[in-house]
């Protein structure tokens, strides 16, 4: 029964994890843990790349507050004559910078009066063409309401600007254009893509490095920074693989085909307004205050910098929430990609076929561990220690390895697991658990059951029975018949729960089990259903504690007006047949077999030897050398052919008497032995010397036995047996 009730338990347990698997592989599946992933991919951002720098080939030069306000006075409001930039371009140049890259679009025309590009507009477009470092920005998107749609790009874009060899890359639905006005993208060494699109969330994360239009592809601005320093050709990706090839370098990409950008904290930075304060002063001719200035920035500083141009100002609407920052400037999520090239620090993100595997692998973890727990602590530690443990090597994965593996459906897994599987156990264990409280409260002390209650399974098999060797102890009131004739109806009663209150306490105490009531006597047993290994001792020590437990009940009953009892006490150690035993109606848990009725005939016993307690020679050899146990007779009970030595345990380990108690027992060994070689004299002179206190009616009998014997002579091979005739 205990091994069909433990694989129902396993499989219901299982059957659960296999339906929380499917579930959350499902919404895995259709992407229904995207956004919370990100979440969770946020975090881990925050805390690992908090002092994060970027290339030191990487710069960026930023129109901050600060640049706006101090250009106001020299060049006006927003937008700056395109001047401004040819002056920037130059100075860079050089300064010996590799490339210059605006992350700003400049897509109108500034025209003089006769309609021609202005001054300004020359400016840049001569200074762009003679640096032969610049990339200026152009966008590539979808727009359904754009009367304009699907227009071709000047010639020249595919031409110059496109990568020429592209395989595997997925088309887009793009369908419009903005560049740079016509003259500036002519003069252009190359033109970078720089449409940027959030996630759902709104947050900036992830890009395609390539852009097409009308079947051609373009580089976003990050990439075409590099197109010199990597001399990229080509770009590949294979159907299946989440890696794009820059010529033969693999980029990482996530499962959807983005690229993941790798956020750093610290960026090389300088503000334009220091660069065109430094480049007024080179133009007066002050090149010491270059540098002696701290303000501002010689030329030197930009020697094979990939230069990223933006804004960082809140006015000019380049900010954007990303993982690092809720306000980022939106050039370094270009300037991060380009650092993240430059350094091979990618995001690998696990493939999704893993994923599930976690799924499966946390689920199943979970559910050893739910089912076999034996306690509701464990079942909710070791299942909450297996979440944390996954959430750390989650972090450390990505610290260590750039390895970015999904952390909500395993976790969320792991938890379901444990909640359906703790409401099935809690549930299912708690009608089991409540049935044994009911079926034993009545027999075991309140401490004792919340025991029995952590292996409540072992207890439920008692329906079915099971052999247990047990120590039995049954109390009965001497001639209760006698007494009870001289009380009234409530007087019996009032004695009997005295009485019974007593002999329940010390059972308790003793850490026994009351099995039952039987008039005026009691039936008592150790070893179940807590496992004790010292149950003889502790029914022993009862079994004495109750005989003297009396002398306290009496005194009750003086107060009440009642005549003392007295009892008798037996015990008895054996194999015994445990179980629920009755009918549908009534059932009791008790313990049935030759022990038991044994036990019972030592308690008759003890009023014909005139002692408080006897014990069986199988519970002695248990306990002999703890307790004092005086050898009383071998006896032949009724019903049972085999002889039994037959003890009474003269007290408690802790009596202050113990050493002379044991001496007692020494000497009435002595006596039985003369009594047994039948010698009879030399036995009754040794029994004689034992004292009245625990000894008196015993030494009646054997004075009495050894005289008939030494009148009459026992025949040859007389065994020394009392054969009892009566229970």
């Amino acid at each position: 029964m205990k091994l069909s009730k433990q694989i129902k338990r396993t499989s219901y347990g299982f059957l659960i994890a296999f339906l929380v698997i499917a579930t959350v592989s499902l919404i895995f599946n259709q992407q229904g843990f995207k956004q919370i992933e990100w979440v969770s991919d946020d975090f881990k951002v925050q805390l690992l790349r908090k002092d994060t720098e970027a290339s030191k080939e990487v710069l960026v030069i930023l129109v901050d507050e600060a640049s706006l306000a101090s250009m106001d006075a020299l060049v006006g409001r927003w937008p700056w004559p395109r001047s401004v930039w040819a002056d920037l371009i130059e100075y860079t140049s050089m300064g010996g910078a590799a490339a210059v890259a605006f992350d700003i679009l400049f897509t109108e025309r500034s025209l003089n009066a006769a309609k021609q590009h202005s001054d300004h507009d020359k400016a840049l477009i001569e200074m762009s063409r003679e640096s032969a470092i610049t990339v200026h920005a152009m966008q590539l998107l979808f727009d359904k309401d754009n009367p304009y749609a699907d227009r071709p790009l000047p010639e020249i874009f595919p031409e110059k600007f496109s990568i020429k060899s592209v395989s595997g890359l997925a088309l887009s639905d793009n369908n419009t254009f903005y560049i740079p006005f016509p003259g500036l993208y002519q003069a252009s060494k190359y033109m970078g893509v720089v449409e940027f699109s959030p996630d759902e969330d709104g947050d900036y994360r992830r890009t395609r490095l390539f852009r097409d239009y009308q079947g051609h592809f373009y580089p976003t601005l990050s990439t075409s920074i590099l197109m010199d320093r990597l001399a990229i050709q080509s770009v590949t990706q294979h159907s299946g693989q989440s890696l794009l090839h820059i010529n033969q370098q693999p980029i990482p990409l996530d499962r959807e085909g983005f690229f993941q950008v790798n956020f750093y904290e610290h960026f090389e930075t300088y503000s334009i307004a220091s660069i065109l304060a430094s480049v007024a002063k080179l133009r007066q001719g002050d090149l010491e205050a270059l540098y002696t200035d701290p303000r501002l920035i010689p030329p030197e500083a930009f020697e094979n910098k990939l230069i990223f141009v933006g804004t960082s100002a809140v006015g000019l609407e380049d900010m954007k929430s990303t993982p690092i920052h809720s306000r980022w400037p939106g050039v370094f999520l270009h300037a991060s990609i380009a650092s993240n090239i430059l350094q091979n620090e990618f995001i690998y993100q696990v493939d999704e076929a893993w994923v599930y595997v976690l799924i499966a692998l946390m689920a199943m973890l979970t559910a050893i561990i739910v089912l076999k727990s034996g306690s509701l602590l464990f079942q909710t530690l070791f299942p909450a220690l297996l979440i944390v443990s996954y959430g750390v090597f989650n972090v450390y994965a990505q610290y260590q390895w750039s390895l970015q593996i999904d952390l909500v459906p395993p976790v969320l897994t792991a938890f379901v697991t444990w909640l359906l599987l703790s409401g099935y156990l809690s549930a299912t264990e708690g009608r089991e658990k409540a049935r044994v409280r009911n079926m034993l409260a009545q027999y075991v002390s309140p401490a004792a059951l919340n025991t029995v209650l952590d292996d409540y399974e072992n207890q439920a098999e008692a329906e079915i029975g099971k052999e247990e060797e047990m120590s039995i102890v049954f109390s009965d009131v001497r001639s209760f018949t006698t007494i009870s004739e001289g009380l009234k109806p409530t007087e019996v009663v009032k004695m009997l729960n005295i009485h019974l209150e007593a002999m329940t306490q010390v059972t308790f105490d003793c850490g026994g089990t009351m099995d039952k009531f039987i008039g005026d006597a009691t039936m008592a047993f150790w070893g179940a259903p807590l496992p004790d290994p010292d149950h003889a001792l502790n029914a022993t020590r009862a079994a004495i504690k109750m005989f003297r437990a009396v002398e306290d009940v009496n005194q009750t009953l003086a107060d009440e007006g009642i005549n003392p009892i007295a009892i008798g006490v037996g015990v008895n150690t054996g194999k015994v047949v445990l179980g629920n035993i009755g009918s549908k109606q009534k059932l009791d848990y008790t313990v049935i077999g030759d022990a038991v009725n044994l036990g019972s005939r030592l308690e008759g016993l003890t009023k014909q030897y005139g002692v408080g307690v006897l014990i069986s020679e199988f519970t002695q050899q248990a306990i002999k050398d703890k307790i004092p146990c005086a050898l009383i007779d071998l006896v032949r009970v009724k019903g049972k052919n085999e002889p039994v030595k037959i003890y009474s345990p003269l007290g408690l380990e802790a009596d202050e008497d113990v050493s002379q108690l044991f001496e007692m027992v020494a000497l009435c060994e002595q006596g039985f032995e003369a009594y047994h070689q039948c010698q009879f004299q030399q036995a009754e002179d040794i029994f004689n010397q034992l004292p009245d206190r625990f000894f008196k009616k015993f030494k009646q009998i054997y004075t009495q036995r050894c005289q008939a014997y030494i009148d009459n002579p026992p025949e040859q091979g007389w065994d020394g047996v009392f054969t009892l005739t009566t229970k």
